[in-house]
């Protein structure tokens, strides 16, 4: 169970494995930002961990809880919470620590592969780093641990990039370990498309076809992917018909949530090294007509009239 409090004394760590600093500039733009890049660091590191475990042992499973959070700076201190099935190999060893401390190398790995600009960056390469900060424990004692998979990687390098993408220039934040303190270089950004072509083998590009699409949130900046819907399915999608776009920026056309684009979508399916789909990747070529949502609640008369008998 979560404890949460709020102190303007240094923790006492030895139950935090580590901690998330964001040191934020006063009175500038959006408070909202430095909590929800905290919310968005949890979660991301949440998604990595369930995935590194794997590496040690399937049957192994963590939960990330609050230890306590400080004022001034927001400091954030974590603890992995760690729990195994019955599991012969794990008997005989104190393995929690070892994986604890596994757990937060590989975050160190991950931010720092995501910020070095020097050289061009290879996702096989993180993958066998990380492969061997697994093997360094000798959980097993076997030389079996397994590389997280590709996809996991891309979802964990996007996850931390937009936690990056929330703060502003000025912003400092920092994962803070036992072992030494991580800087974000907030300076360094990854392109989406760059992250997911990092991880694909193979793209397979549909031919355009005609499609509705409803829209979650539409993008009036234009710099970023509209929020859409393909069924129940909530999409991204970038819209390369620029006429169309600068009259929606200029609000020559409207267009508000629940309405939809009847548009020409480029499909792209991208694959990874081991053959399974990695993303979809969605393009409004042409947009031929927006079609406003005319579902309106109907408010059916009220009948005051006696109830009439059976």
């Amino acid at each position: 169970m979560a404890t949460l409090t709020l102190t303007d004394k240094l923790p006492e760590p030895p139950r935090a494995d580590f901690g998330f600093e964001i040191d934020f500039q006063r009175g500038v733009g959006p408070a909202s930002r430095v909590f929800t890049a905290t919310h968005d660091f949890i979660k991301a590191c949440e998604a990595l961990d369930d995935e590194l475990v794997k590496s040690i042992d399937s049957s192994i499973e963590t939960v990330l809880v609050l230890e306590d959070i400080q004022s001034g700076s927001i400091k954030t201190w974590l603890r992995n919470a760690l729990s195994a099935t019955e599991d012969d190999a794990l008997k005989t060893l104190d393995w929690k620590p070892l994986v604890g401390k596994y757990l937060v190398r590989a975050k160190y790995a991950v931010i720092r592969w995501i910020d070095d600009d020097s050289a061009p960056r290879s996702l096989p390469d993180l993958r066998r780093e990380l492969q061997r900060i697994a093997a360094e424990t000798d959980v097993r004692h076997l030389p079996d641990y397994t590389a997280p998979s590709p996809a996991a990687l891309v979802t964990a390098v996007r996850d931390f990039q937009a936690v990056k993408d929330r703060l502003l220039p000025g912003d400092r934040a920092t994962l803070l370990t036992k072992e030494g303190d991580l800087e974000f270089n907030l300076s360094v950004s990854l392109p989406i498309e760059d992250i997911e072509a990092l991880a694909v083998a193979r793209t397979i590009e549909n031919p355009p076809a005609e499609m509705i699409l409803p829209v979650k949130r539409p993008d009036y900046l234009g710099e970023s992917k509209w929020e859409l819907r393909h069924g129940k399915r909530n999409i991204g999608a970038k819209i390369d018909d620029q006429p169309w776009l600068r009259r929606f920026q200029n609000r020559q056309v409207d267009v508000r949530p629940g309405d939809a684009l009847r548009c020409t979508v480029r499909v792209e399916l991208l694959y990874g090294f081991d053959n399974e789909l990695l993303t979809e990747r969605y393009t409004v070529l042409d947009v031929l007509e927006v079609l406003v949502n005319r579902v309106e609640t109907l408010d059916l008369p009220y009948d005051e009239s006696p109830d009439q008998p059976d």
